[in-house]
């Protein structure tokens, strides 16, 4: 027997044909991949001539198998961590705001906005939802580069809010655009996909005890060799990332969920795919110890916390699994002692003054805030205004280490926010993340799926080691905080499609 609601689901999931746009795009990606051709041989670049025979593919692959969505959501989430980009408009001054780089990322999800949004109106008729986290997101973006607008950084400040706008754009997206048949099984098929290719790469930077950079990264691959104050010496891989730390922050957002998915066991997922999720789990647990960051061991250890307390409040994780869990961790932990000392002395041997810089940092960015704590300096104008200010413990320092620290960010990005655009902007941003953070409760709605409740609480799990992350390192306008919000979308779609928008409107 079926009811109206697995009437209208069965509805909702049959398959369509070519949609209106679908030919669009795919001729657009040809053309693209022909025109880039073009170029690549007069220039005799084998790599761009390379990118636009797969652009070619790709596109004659769209046009072939009609499922525009589907792979547009793919490539979205399998290119995010990748960090190669082109400058669009590049920080070429005294004073630093991270400019516009658009990534391959960028240029999928444009192409997605495009065809989900069009879709969704030319055929369903519908106008594309709007609920109310919708809207605190878009309105914070649209604060953005509003306080960008007549910056003294110029076309650069209002660069760096249209690249933060992007990261925002792709939350909005994320959450809808994962509402189609098929399309977040394949987006968390490609975020596994990727992490299990980057640790190939990872494991051929220490392999190779170099930092091997991607053609296009941006990043300060010298990082990647860590000294302990004579003490010892290890070596840091930064994946498909130019830094330690960006890949560590990408594990955070990727472990709890696949250790809620793993506790959840076999019970209520396919034997196969709870297999590659514990395998996965154990790969992206090595990584992390590996990439000796404090900040991201600390999330990971409070993304589990999370995860490990949401599960046994739902009942879908026993007293007795978490003893066994607890167990683990300990042998696990003993295990990194015996094998992998660096990691003990990541906590207790001297870090090169990382923390003493951090700590001078948040003393200059609290005598800003100080100076204007209600619309702070504006966005991207960070660096400017630092160089005229002297923190509370820069005499403590000599005039060279001043001046190093002079053309940093502050390691905090609550900080930051609160110096360009003001202390109530920085709480609002902090209300966001607690909203989106509380998506998946009330826990009691989730009756009947296991599987998505258990994504749902990991997902979670990410956001609220994200909250300690982001007082350890300069998060601006970058990968990471588009993967964030990408991050914060996924979250949304998994609990819209436990309570859907209704059609057209708002919620």
């Amino acid at each position: 027997m079926s009811t109206p609601a697995m009437s209208a689901r069965t509805e909702h999931d049959a398959p369509r044909g070519l949609q209106p746009g679908a030919m669009l795009i795919g001729v657009a990606m040809l053309c693209i991949g022909a025109l880039a051709v073009a170029m690549a041989v007069a220039g005799g670049s084998t790599l761009q001539l390379g990118a636009a025979l797969v652009a070619l593919a790709g596109g004659a692959w769209v046009l072939w198998t009609r499922q525009v969505q589907l792979w547009l959501v793919a490539g979205l989430f399998f290119l995010a961590p990748v960090d190669i980009s082109k400058a669009i408009v590049a920080p070429e001054g005294q004073y630093y705001s991270p400019g516009l780089y658009l990534t391959p990322a960028h240029a999928v999800l444009l192409l997605l906005a495009f065809w989900w949004a069009a879709s969704r109106r030319l055929v369903a008729g519908r106008w594309p939802p709007l609920t109310g986290l919708d809207m605190a997101a878009l309105s914070w973006a649209g604060y953005l580069l509003l306080r960008s607008l007549g910056s003294a950084q110029g076309e650069l400040a209002v660069a760096s809010g249209v690249a933060y706008a992007l990261a925002v754009l792709g939350f909005y997206v994320a959450s809808h655009a994962l509402q189609a048949p098929g399309a977040l099984r394949i987006a968390l098929q490609a975020s596994v996909a990727v992490l299990l290719i980057e640790a190939v790469y990872v494991l051929a930077q220490l392999l190779t005890r170099q930092a091997l950079p991607l053609p296009g990264a941006k990043g300060l691959t010298e990082v990647a060799a860590l000294t302990f104050g004579g003490e010892g010496l290890a070596f840091r891989p930064t994946g498909f990332f130019g830094h330690p730390n960006s890949l560590a922050h990408h594990l955070s957002l990727l472990l709890p969920p696949l250790m809620a998915l793993a506790l959840v066991g076999r019970t209520w997922l396919p034997v196969r795919v709870w297999w590659v999720t514990v395998a996965t789990l154990l790969v992206a647990g090595v990584m992390q110890v590996l990439t000796l960051s404090r900040s991201g061991w600390v999330a990971l250890v409070v993304g589990g916390l999370v995860v490990v307390a949401g599960l046994v409040r739902c009942r879908l994780m026993p007293m007795r699994a978490v003893w066994r869990l607890v167990a683990a961790a300990v042998a696990a932990v003993v295990m990194v002692v015996i094998l992998y000392p660096q990691a003990v002395l990541r906590l207790t041997a001297p870090d090169d003054r990382s923390l003493e810089s951090r700590g001078l940092l948040n003393g200059q960015a609290m005598t800003m805030i100080t100076d204007r704590p209600w619309l702070g300096v504006g966005f991207g104008e960070y660096n400017r205004a630092s160089s005229q200010v002297v923190g509370p413990q820069f005499a403590q320092v000599s005039e060279d280490y001043q001046k190093q620290l002079r053309t940093l960010v502050v390691h905090n990005h609550y900080l930051l926010l609160a110096a360009e655009l003001g202390v109530p902007a920085m709480f609002f941003f902090l209300g966001l993340l607690a909203c989106m953070i509380a998506l998946p409760w009330p826990l009691r709605r989730w009756r009947g799926d296991p599987a998505s409740l258990a994504l749902a609480i990991g997902l979670s799990g990410s956001l609220v080691g994200q909250l300690l992350f982001l007082t350890a390192d300069n998060f601006y306008a970058e990968t990471r905080v588009f993967m964030l919000w990408l991050t914060a979308g996924v979250l949304q779609a998994v609990v819209l499609r436990q309570r859907p928008v209704p059609r057209g409107g708002a919620a």
